[in-house]
């Protein structure tokens, strides 16, 4: 093992130690964990250099792709489905699980078969964000990065990107992003290339599941918002839902029900749902685990999918939920915004606000967007109202992701970038 494994090695420990120990959750506030821990952290942080530069017809052609695939967040979700597109598109390729963070669960066995420690081809494709670059790469032996063309898939919210991100930028040959909004960002700290691979959405549902699995009585009328304890619940704004839900139908709103799915739940998180709830039975609150089918029937299920998100990498749940004709009310701001035309979403109006300091390297200039409560339970109670406006507004959704954003696209463009990296058909 090299200097540079051995020291991401303990990085990962500590990370872990004070990220996932019950009595440090308890005792000590998230804020001076992460800033007493960033501290250790910053004493071992890696002065490996740079990969050695890509050796063209050194490797064959094809794609090693890394990333969580036993993980059930975001960039989970992102890379099996970057997967799913390789393997639909026949390109040459092998998958390799990063599994570097105690706290994240990794209890998806559904690509456990196809995945592997052997690095086979030209092309490094890391699913994973510069702030855990070196700990993912870390697992590895480093001949899996030397010679090879390595391009980071970086997912980002914001218009600006984090100073610690620039420095990573050279570890790198190529960065891809799934929308044009994160694009821009990257573009304004570096000149190599950034080519935008959008994911292509799939939604495999279970059919047996029914609204009675999840509590949600057959003659309601069911939004669902959801977001995920291990994100950033400030940007996903449940608290917006929550208002909307309650102006567009009253303390009373009889068999009117907002669905609050919460993945990875926290205490805190639970308690600020249930506390802004109100009171009665109109709030539905899910923290059960599900795997990707039985979430993707809870979308189905539902009559509407509300984001009032701050700000988006993607938007994965609303294209999700647009490809199983679920209409989407959302944020009309950031990533999302690629995929959703007017006349396909209920989109909502919105200010550009500061940050205050959200982010640990806001400087007073970050901005991001408050969506327009008001017209957002406007939305709600026409698509309650008006069932025939609702089925449309679904029908346009499914139509424009089932042309727009769907797996043979993503497998295409993956491909046509891979063949002008490696200047050959593969």
């Amino acid at each position: 093992m090299d200097l540079a494994t051995m020291k991401n090695r303990i990085k990962t420990r500590i990370r872990n130690y004070f990220w996932t120990h019950t009595w440090h959750k308890k005792l000590i506030p998230d804020r001076i964990r992460k800033k007493f821990s960033g501290r250790i952290l910053n004493h071992l942080e890696s002065k490996t250099e740079p990969p050695k530069p890509y050796i063209p017809g050194a490797f064959p052609p094809g794609i090693n792709l890394y990333g969580f695939f036993r993980a059930e967040n975001g960039l989970a979700q992102g890379v099996k489905l970057y997967a799913t597109a390789l393997e639909q598109a026949g390109i040459p390729h092998v998958l390799l699980n990063t599994d570097f963070l105690g706290w994240l669960r990794q209890e998806d066995t559904t690509f456990d078969g196809r995945l592997t420690e052997e690095n086979k081809y030209a092309v490094n494709v890391i699913h994973i964000n510069p702030d855990q670059w070196q700990e993912a790469v870390g697992e590895f032996p480093r001949s899996q990065f030397d010679g090879h063309y390595n391009i980071g898939v970086f997912l980002w919210e914001l218009e600006t990107i984090p100073d610690y991100w620039k420095e990573m930028l050279a570890y790198v040959d190529e960065v891809w992003t799934p929308s044009e909004f994160i694009a821009r960002a990257i573009r304004k700290d570096t000149e190599k290339p950034v080519t935008v691979i959008p994911y292509g959405i799939e939604t495999p549902c279970d059919e047996t599941v029914t609204r009675a699995d999840f509590g949600i009585g057959e003659g309601n009328f069911a939004v669902l918002m959801m977001f995920d304890s291990n994100s950033f619940a400030a940007r996903k704004n449940p608290a917006g839902a929550l208002e909307a839900f309650r102006e567009a139908f009253g303390e009373n709103p009889g068999n009117a029900k907002l669905v609050v799915k919460i993945n990875n739940p926290t205490e805190e998180d639970i308690a600020f749902v249930k506390e802004h709830a109100g009171g009665g039975d109109s709030v539905i609150l899910i923290t059960e685990r599900m795997d990707k089918k039985r979430l993707n029937s809870l979308i189905r299920l539902c009559d509407v999918y509300i984001s009032l998100h701050r700000s988006e990498g993607f938007g994965l749940v609303m294209a999700e939920a647009m490809n199983l004709g679920v209409p989407v009310v959302a944020t009309n701001w950031s990533s999302n915004v690629e995929f959703m035309p007017p006349e396909a979403a209920c989109m909502v109006d919105y200010t550009l606000v500061p940050v205050n300091n959200r982010y640990q390297f806001d400087n007073g200039e970050l901005v991001w967007a408050e969506a327009d409560v008001h017209q957002a339970a406007r939305y709600l109670k026409r698509l309650k109202d008006d069932p025939e406006w609702r089925a449309e507004t679904g029908r346009a959704g499914q139509k424009v992701i089932r042309e727009r954003v769907t797996t043979a696209q993503c497998g295409e463009r993956i491909r046509k970038r891979t063949e002008e990296i490696l200047g050959r058909k593969l």
